[in-house]
C-alpha cells in the first residue's frame, strides 16, 4: 500500500473508532495523542464519500430516544443535541415549538 494509502487508512480506523465510541472528537483526540483539527478534517473528507453515514454523504436524519442524566435542575430549560457524526447543539433556553419540527422538515 502507498503512504498515502496507509495514512488515509490509519485515520480511517481512527474517524469510525470516535464514531463507534460516542464521545466527543476532543475527548478522542486527546486519549489518543491526535490533533482535532486533523481528525475533523478527516471526518469531513470521508463523510463526502458516497454511501457514508451523513447528510454530507446523502444519509438520513434519525431521532433517536433521549436519556435522562441525574444532576442538578437547571432553573431554565435547555436543549442539547447530539448526532452519531460528532455535531452538537446546544441551547441555553428552549428554541421557539416549531423550530425543531422545521429543522426535521428541511433536513433533506
Amino acid at each position: 500500500m502507498a503512504k498515502g494509502g496507509e495514512r488515509e487508512a490509519r485515520w480511517r480506523r481512527h474517524v469510525d473508532a470516535w464514531r463507534a465510541s460516542g464521545g466527543t472528537q476532543t475527548a478522542y483526540c486527546k486519549e489518543h495523542g491526535l490533533r482535532s483539527y486533523s481528525l475533523s478534517y478527516w471526518h469531513l473528507r470521508f463523510s463526502g464519500e458516497s454511501g457514508s453515514s451523513g447528510t454530507r454523504g446523502g444519509g438520513t436524519l434519525t431521532l433517536v430516544p433521549a436519556a435522562l442524566v441525574a444532576g442538578p435542575v437547571a432553573s431554565t430549560p435547555s436543549l442539547s443535541l447530539h448526532s452519531p457524526e460528532g455535531w452538537r447543539l446546544d441551547f441555553a433556553a428552549l428554541p421557539p415549538a416549531g423550530w425543531l419540527n422545521t429543522l426535521w422538515a428541511e433536513r433533506s
